[in-house]
Formats: C-alpha cells, structure tokens, sequence
C-alpha cells in the first residue's frame, strides 16, 4: 500500500564501500554505531548488489533503473545521454523538490572535474556537485547551472556535505516533499593508496585510531602477498573513511530530529560498489567476489519499513529506482528494466529477486576484453563467465562465504554448473544481453 501522504527521501551515497565494513554488519574493526542505529531502526539487507562495480556504470543504473548494455555507460568516461526517465525527474514531476549534493561521475569528464552541465543531469531543482575529484581535502565543485565561479568544500569532503546538507534542511520550507541525495566520494581507496608525501585519506583524528589498532583481517586476506604491508594500511585509511562518514551520519540524524523530520524521511543508506582491500590479493572493484560485488544496504522509515530487520533477500541496484517508486505509489516508468521489490523492504515478503546480476565491460572505453564478465547470484552461489576465458568461477557462499575454493572444475558441482549456466543465459536474453553469444 502506498503512503498516506509523500515522505520526504534522504539518499546517503558513499563510494567503495563494501557491505561487510559496518559494525552492525559483523565487522570486528570498526564501530559504526550511526548506520548501526538507521539499521535499529529499519532494514538491513545483507545480499544487496551493484549492478556493475565500477562508479558510473552503477550511477547511470541507480537513476534509470537500466542494465549496463542498455543505458551504454559502459566505462567510466562514457556520458549518460537523456534519452530516457530519470529518476529525479520522475519525482519531480510527482511533486518532489530534488537536490543533489557531491559525486555526479556520468557525464563523461576526467578527474578531476568541478561542472557538471545541466544536459547530463536533467530533474534537479537544486544542484551543488562536480563530475569527478578524488581529492577529498581540496574537493572543487559548481553550484547550479553554471561552470563559474569555481568553488573549493570547505575542508573534509564529508565533513563539508555534512556541513551543507544540515544548513540546506533548515531553510526547508513546511510542506513541500524533498528528495535530497548525498553523494560522498570516500571510502573511495583511489586516495586509500597512501604515500609518505600524502599520509591521510581521512581527518588525523580518525586516522590516528586506526593507525596502530590490531585489526582482525578476513580469511581470504592475502597475508603472504609482496604488497600484503600496503594492503593493510590501505586497509587502516578505509576504516578511517568510513568511522568519518559515520560520525557525519549521525550529525544528520540529529538534525532531521531537529527539524522533527526523522520520523516522516524515506532513508536509503547505500554503496556504489565495494572494495577489494587485500582480499584474494586484489585492490579496488570490477571484481565478480562479495568484497567488491556486495554493497550495504539500509532502509529507515518508522511505521512502513519493520525496524531491527535483517533482510536476506536478494536486491540488485538495477531495483532500487522500481523499488523505492513502488514504496512511493508512483508509477514505474516503461524503460525500467529493474524489480519493484518495495514489498521486500515493507517486509510484506521475505522474497527478493531469484538471480542478481552482475555486468562488467571494462573501466575504460574501449574496454579490454579480459576484464569483461557476467556473474549471476541465485542462492547460495555465485557464478561468473569472463568474455575471453568463459566460464571461471563457481563459489557456495552458503558453505564458503570468503570464496577461498572454487568450484568450477570441481566434478561433484557439473549439474549445479549447468544450471547456472543456463539460467544466466536466459535472465541475459530476457534483458537484451548478448554477452554469451560474444563468448560463443
């Protein structure tokens, strides 16, 4: 059933942040007591997954609600063309206010990139944003529909669109539905990668607690690696990001009670991607494994979404835009290729998707075909074909969630193979995927 009256929608949208990192979420390094009360007080889903883990592949999904091979951002540097609904402007036009602050990355720009013109982010009322930075201490940005004058965030990234979104909810005029989104750039590990001459990623204080904390590191965590030493301080400066973020969630938590509009805000905690961080000796994304693939996923609205729930349903992003319209009452747009699945986070079902799927065509344009592959989640697996070496992974996440055994020439898991297989091939000739026949 949709809502009596439109709630106000808070979309907080972090960069590289992968689902387990979350104290709420099991992780023994890191306290992250703000998510852990939005999650208290809402849904957490624990099988939620990027779309593609690359950054403006995933921003053009979340907004279109579109595949990869159909919305064509294909790499970073490739420009979502309006030539279909946006989210923002399908809430616009059913009575929203919308404001965008931080990371817009589909435009096509390099990095870093301050403007955004207004031809690549139709439906936003009010606009504070850049293209692209990774510089979180000297962030540049635009406000509204002009390149100048070049602006610089005071301080922090984080800190700032803190800082900015508190003032912006208190000159909200009484009345009017607003869907304001946050879009921070850390955990982002491109600044994570730390060197003697640039030796924070995060403010000191926060560095400083992780700098010598012992850290409990995953299974899977490459300890006999050459570069194991730069993984784990890496690893230090991501945890420092995210207990950042955290503390600055809770900054807006409090103002939205504040302002007496905790209670009637439609909250959406979420990542683009994950992170690697040492795991299976990798850095960074564009990785099929849970560490790059699974991302947090939060949901708060007292009295629609069941508090102190922990969702296990699958949910890919190519939903969220259906989902969160669903939970709205408004209609879905046609070229929505995604799920409605609001009934997942009301808590009406426990039934998410039955496959997510997982498309990766490369960082750069063009891509290089060996990055390239399609992953398909159903279960407790996770099935992976790469375009030059064809089917590659086989994991039970159920029995081996750190995917420390694969079990794709194993004889005893053929059947399961094939069944996967085919199920792949036939959610991807549903959507209009020919990735199979180019591996054929």
């Amino acid at each position: 059933m949709p809502p009596a009256s439109l709630p106000n929608i808070l979309w907080i949208f972090s960069d590289q942040h992968r689902g387990s990192a979350m104290s709420c979420a099991g992780d023994p390094n890191i306290e992250t007591p703000h998510l852990d009360r939005l999650a208290a007080g809402g849904t957490r889903f624990t099988n939620a997954y990027t779309t593609c883990p690359l950054c403006a592949p995933f921003r053009a999904t979340l907004y279109t609600g579109q595949y990869v091979h159909t919305h064509g951002v294909t790499s970073l540097f490739r420009p979502l063309l309006p030539h279909q609904p946006e989210l923002a402007e399908v809430l616009h036009e059913h009575g929203y206010h919308t404001s965008h602050m931080g990371k817009w990355h589909l435009s096509g720009g390099d990095c870093p990139c301050h403007y955004v013109s207004p031809y690549f982010r139709p439906g936003w009322d009010d606009w504070l944003g850049w293209e692209n930075s990774n510089d979180f201490f000297k962030t540049t940005y635009s406000v509204g529909d002009h390149p100048h004058p070049v602006r610089t965030l005071d301080g922090y990234q984080t800190d700032a669109i803190t800082d900015l979104t508190i003032e912006w909810l208190r000159h909200r005029p009484k009345g009017e539905p607003w869907f304001h989104v946050m879009s921070f750039e850390p955990p982002h590990s491109i600044n994570t990668q730390l060197s003697p001459g640039d030796p924070y990623v995060a403010p000191p204080t926060y560095m400083k607690a992780f700098a010598d904390k012992p850290l409990t590191l995953p299974p899977n965590f490459a300890a006999d690696h050459p570069r194991a030493d730069f993984f784990e301080q890496c690893t230090r400066g991501y945890y420092a990001e995210i207990s950042n973020m955290d503390d600055n969630i809770g900054r807006i938590l409090a103002a939205l009670e504040e302002a007496g509009q905790l209670d009637s805000t439609l909250i959406f905690y979420f990542s683009d991607h994950g992170d690697m961080m040492g795991s299976h000796g990798a850095m960074q994304k564009c990785r099929p494994e849970e560490e790059s693939a699974n991302i947090p996923l939060i949901v708060h609205w007292p009295g629609m979404v069941p508090a102190g729930r922990v969702a296990d349903g699958l949910i890919g992003a190519v939903d969220f835009m259906p989902t969160l319209l669903g939970l709205l009452g408004v209609p879905v747009p046609d070229t929505v290729q995604g799920s409605d699945l609001s009934g997942l986070l009301t808590g009406a079902t426990d039934i998410g998707d039955d496959a997510t799927i997982i498309q990766q065509d490369g960082i750069f344009y063009p891509p290089r075909p060996e990055s390239c592959f399609r992953a398909i989640r159903s279960g407790q697996w996770l099935y992976t074909v790469y375009l030059t070496r064809g089917p590659s992974q086989l994991f039970d996440l159920g029995r081996d969630p750190f995917e420390l055994e694969n079990l794709i020439d194993a004889p005893e898991h053929v059947d399961t193979r094939g069944r996967l297989h085919t199920q792949l091939k036939e959610r991807l000739e549903e959507i209009g995927d020919d990735f199979l026949d180019r591996c054929e």
